[in-house]
């Protein structure tokens, strides 16, 4: 019923903006009494039945309403002129009671402080259970309302987190927003090349996308709580996803617009944040909803085509993403449907009906599918990308785990080329040791340190390089040993063998080879110290601290993917119920 009263508001406010109506003076308001005038309101009611298509009683209902709203909002725009008291307009969201419809407050007032006031109007002791939601953003704890673009008459949204759970999972959401933002910050400056765990960004086809430092930890923090909120929109828990999701779109405002139209993920946002008002019941956000639809629209044309010809050309079917557009299509119906235009609502929602006869998947086909050993969404999603062939879809599936596959061990080799030649060095005369090179010597028997060695010292010539290991093998074999040294590895049984055969204890001698790195080194500080050194503090903390740095990484690692789905479709996979239900129900709702 509130959806039907929204619209049909709306629907009335949209007629006397045409008109130029305002409700607040006369003839339809006496000023001077300070009473609405019942007879002009009743020929306002008739007059407007012409362009209004509803019952009489509902339209002078409507006007009375309206005009009530009018004259609150006057009053509390002269109150706040007189006193700098704001006064907000307070919208719950599905599951929470209000005692009041507005809240009186001072725009210097912090957000902590609007929160204290909200939860007692909501009776919610437990305020960081609470979020308030303004103008598409959460409102922060610690910043003025007025800093946060908060204005006078502004609708805020409140909404409950973890709403009939404990506290201590409230506190983990919270925990979890906050460890994912700085997970995603650690391993986006991980290079590929030297490290083991690390984020990147990739196209639509799955392929990584080189992109500045700065830029890239801003996008993976953006994508990383995007993909936490969506994770926790496939749960149905609505307060939590949008939270994690308006978080995301602030971490994506943060990027270059040319920089956001490299992926997709930003206009999926949208379409998931407009999905979690709609499930939410908040009619407030109702314009911020438009407009991130549209945007979304915008995007979708241009990374899939204005009729899907790219995303088809890409990936050989658009089968897929069609599931979004569908989606995209029923929310504009909606918010069509709320702000008053009826047509527009008409014509999106009878497309919408189009597009999920054309989108049915059987029930036998998918769970045939299933049977063979795949997930449930790859089944869904190659069933609707060949038009429900069974034959087709196992074809499209095996042909998308095959690509994904090879853009794995391609990316896979290119990182242990990368991690090789960082371990591999620099030549005397800076430049990089040619793998291809050493891959040659590898495959003629020498060893790998030995190998290396050589074309450092031959500036990559492998044909010196091949005479100094054949004439001067010694010469090379302790200077790799000196490198390996260097790189705080534990000394070689030949190096310490080599300083125990000048008279010095074989303990020393490693604590020596350790601090020096070289045989002469060590050999020369052990005189000094008639044969005993203590280890330089530094040398075995740098291994311990590249151990532990591997291990918080790993950590990192395993909190963002928790949650997350490992099928990079998965955001395709929808099942339509939900949506089903909801054309039906507004269908109805324009009967």
């Amino acid at each position: 019923m509130q959806a039907q009263e929204e619209a049909t508001l709306t629907k009335i406010r949209t007629v006397l903006n045409t008109h130029k109506v305002k409700l607040w003076e006369a003839p339809y308001y006496d000023t001077e009494r300070k009473v609405p005038n019942e007879p002009s309101l009743h020929e306002l009611a008739v007059t407007l039945s012409a362009d209004v298509d509803l019952p009489r009683p509902h339209i002078f209902q409507g006007l009375q309403m309206l005009q009530q709203h009018a004259l609150e909002k006057l009053a509390a725009r002269d109150r706040f002129k007189e006193s700098g008291i704001a006064n907000l307009k307070i919208r719950c969201a599905k599951g929470l009671k209000c005692k009041a419809k507005t809240c009186d407050i001072a725009l210097s007032s912090t957000g902590a402080q609007l929160v204290e006031k909200i939860s007692v109007l909501v009776n919610c002791p437990a305020k960081e259970k609470l979020k308030i939601i303004c103008n598409g953003r959460v409102i922060g704890l610690d910043l003025s309302l007025g800093d946060q673009n908060v204005k006078n008459s502004a609708t805020i949204m409140v909404v409950l987190v973890g709403d009939n759970e404990a506290m201590a999972i409230v506190a983990e959401q919270r925990k979890m927003m906050e460890e994912t933002k700085a997970d995603a910050a650690r391993l986006s400056g991980r290079d590929s090349n030297r490290d083991d765990y690390f984020l990147q960004v990739a196209d639509q086809s799955g392929k990584s996308l080189d992109l500045p430092a700065g830029e890239k930890r801003s996008l993976i923090i953006a994508m990383s709580l995007h993909e936490k909120g969506r994770a926790a929109l496939k749960k149905k828990q609505y307060s939590a996803a949008l939270v994690m999701l308006l978080e995301a779109d602030q971490e994506f405002n943060q990027c270059r617009s040319d920089l956001l139209g490299m992926v997709d993920n930003f206009a999926i946002l949208s379409l998931d944040i407009a999905w979690c008002y709609l499930a939410l019941q908040t009619v407030s956000e109702l314009p911020d909803a438009e407009a991130r639809l549209a945007r979304c629209e915008e995007k979708f044309k241009s990374s899939y085509g204005d009729n899907m010809e790219r995303v088809a050309a890409l990936k050989g079917s658009k089968g897929s993403e069609q599931a979004l557009m569908l989606r995209l299509h029923l929310l504009q119906g909606i918010v069509a449907f709320h702000l008053g235009r009826d047509r527009e609502a008409k014509l999106l929602l009878e497309k919408v009906n189009i597009e999920m006869q054309l989108m049915a998947v059987d029930e036998m086909d998918l769970m045939e599918i299933a049977s063979m050993g795949y997930s449930i969404a790859e089944a869904r999603v190659g069933l609707r990308a060949t038009l429900g062939d069974r034959k087709l879809a196992v074809d499209h599936i095996i042909k998308r785990r095959e690509e994904k596959e090879d853009i794995i061990r391609k990316e896979k080799e290119e990182r242990e080329r990368g991690k090789l030649r960082d371990r591999l060095g620099r030549c005397a005369d800076g430049s990089w040791i040619n793998v291809g090179y050493y891959n040659t010597l590898r495959k003629m028997g020498f060893t790998e340190k030995v190998a290396a060695a050589a074309l450092r010292q031959a500036n990559n010539s492998l044909n010196t390089a091949v005479q100094l290991l054949q004439e001067e093998p010694d010469l090379i074999s302790l200077a790799a040993d000196e490198r390996e040294m260097g790189t705080g590895v534990e000394p070689s049984d030949e190096m310490v063998a080599s300083v125990v055969a000048m008279g010095f204890e074989a303990d020393m001698a490693k604590v020596a080879l350790t601090n020096e790195g070289s045989v002469e080194g060590a050999v020369e500080k052990l005189m000094e110290g008639g044969g005993v050194v203590e280890p330089v503090e530094g040398v075995e903390d740098e291994r311990k601290g590249k151990r532990r740095r591997t291990d918080k990484d790993e950590e990192a690692y395993n909190r963002i993917k928790e949650g997350i789905a490992e099928n990079d479709e998965d955001h395709l996979d929808i099942d339509l119920v939900e949506e089903g239900e909801l054309l039906h129900q507004y269908l109805s709702l324009m009967k």
